[in-house]
């Protein structure tokens, strides 16, 4: 790794024919020799043809109300001298619309301003923690990252609190009916727990009556809360920082919305939960350290799909996945067809759109993909209107992804045939509510990040 330029002293530029030295070694030519790629369009042609299928169009539509989640952030230096300091900010949205306030739409031969309105009914969430080098009330990293994010999920919004949908979920409360039919959880275990007073805790058993309110609860005379279940403080720096958790922690949040709309609505009327759609951008799971939670996640979309006909889809934007989606959709011979689908499943991922073993039998011992972080299964979509689409859709255990089909997701003709009538044209293959609540809550580089690092600066300055 080269030095930086600093004070007067040059930057030092790397040599001009190192790379020989590379090229010429016997062990580096023996690896490239062994490197292997996804097989080319033409071979995947046939996998396609054979395991496509039909959407059916109409039938039973129960579908009026559509439910949007996104969210973003951006990471901002706050002092940029040795050591550079930085705070993240986080806005997520949830917007909400009528399917026929859509369809309305879409017949009329001029947009006025009053008609999107409805359209922009969105609620908008905030966060902000420090990231690197920069600490609150000093305290540590980790508590410095924790505090903001325990605070938030206590924040009252019409009287309810996220931190007691995270209870709900984790504990499986969606499973109790009454008190002589509930399969709730009394106990957790947390994989891990900040370490306080040089003490480590691993494997914890937490049980429900332990956590107050607040998410909080005691163990060994030491307060901790249930968002350390996330296991952030594993990962968190003091001197590196927090950046990698960024991704991280939107997803849950963004999870965190989906299920206190779905909580509250089976709470209050859980007939109408076959009303909505709920949409979340990108994949439906949970990744690096907060992967344990798509266990809680899948329990309730099994049984609030067999009960109350949960809808619950996410959409990818870029990738291998939606590489491999273009290269099967283009042209006049393409192999899947207008108004089909083709589920992803584990031999067709490995062969197809990401390198996996070469042999129908070291496929077979392949375990399904992504079976310890995705609670749904994947698939393209080519509507009849030419739009293709890669989603998620919840699936009852990861075993079906070695065999994954149209029986495999609950409620998908309805579900796609509602993806198609969201089509939007203003990027491509977009969908409206997706592209209008991105750019309701992202935080683009310019000005928001120049903007939003000026506000911090100022702000901290004035702290000091």
């Amino acid at each position: 790794m080269s030095y930086n330029a600093k004070g007067n002293r040059p930057f030092e530029w790397a040599g001009k024919s190192q790379h020989t030295h590379v090229i010429n070694d016997p062990s580096v030519q023996e690896l490239m020799k062994r490197c292997r790629f996804p097989s080319n369009n033409e071979e995947a042609t046939n996998d396609v043809r054979d395991h496509s299928f039909d959407i059916l169009e109409g039938g039973n539509r129960t579908l009026s109300t559509i439910i949007t989640v996104d969210g973003g952030y951006t990471e901002v230096v706050v002092r940029k001298n040795y050591p550079s300091s930085k705070v993240a900010f986080f806005q997520f949205g949830g917007l909400e619309f009528s399917l026929q306030d859509l369809d309305d739409l879409g017949g009329t031969p001029f947009i006025h301003p009053e008609q999107m309105e409805k359209f922009k009914n969105l609620e908008r969430f905030k966060l902000a923690i420090p990231t690197k080098a920069t600490s609150i009330d000093s305290m540590s990293m980790v508590d410095s990252i924790r505090t903001p994010v325990i605070d938030f999920f206590n924040q009252k919004r019409d009287g309810k609190t996220y931190m007691e949908t995270l209870k709900w979920l984790v504990f499986h409360d969606f499973k109790r009916k009454s008190i002589d039919q509930d399969e709730s959880l009394d106990e957790i275990i947390f994989g891990s727990l900040p370490n306080r007073n040089e003490s480590t805790y691993k494997n914890v058993t937490v049980n429900k009556s332990q956590v107050d309110k607040e998410g909080y609860f005691t163990v060994d005379n030491e307060r901790f809360s249930l968002v350390d279940l996330f296991r952030f403080h594993e990962v968190v720096d003091e001197e590196l920082g927090a950046s990698g958790i960024l991704g991280y922690l939107t997803n849950v949040v963004e999870h965190m919305i989906i299920v206190h709309c779905i909580k509250e609505i089976a709470t209050k009327k859980p007939s109408f939960l076959k009303r909505f759609l709920f949409i979340k951008d990108g994949p439906l799971g949970f990744f690096g350290q907060t992967a344990k939670l798509h266990k809680d996640m899948r329990e309730l979309c099994n049984l609030y799909i067999k009960e109350h006909s949960l809808k619950l889809v996410g959409i990818e934007k870029s990738g291998s996945f939606v590489e491999h989606a273009d290269q099967i959709t283009v042209g006049e011979d393409a192999c899947l067809k207008k108004g089909q689908a083709l589920p992803l499943f584990n031999d067709y991922i490995y062969k197809h759109i990401l390198p996996g073993p070469s042999t129908e039998a070291e496929l077979a011992k392949m375990a399904p993909y992504a079976s310890t972080s995705y609670y749904s299964g994947k698939l393209i979509y080519r509507s009849k209107s030419d739009r293709t689409w890669v989603l998620t859709v919840p699936i009852e255990s990861s075993e079906e992804i070695k065999s994954l089909n149209k029986n495999s997701f609950a409620n998908l003709d309805e579900i796609l045939n509602a993806v198609d009538r969201l089509k939007c044209d203003m990027y491509e293959n977009s969908i409206v509510p997706i592209a209008l609540v991105n750019q309701l809550v992202s935080l683009a580089n310019h000005p928001s990040s120049k903007m939003l690092e000026r506000f911090a600066v100022q702000s901290m300055g004035e702290s000091t």
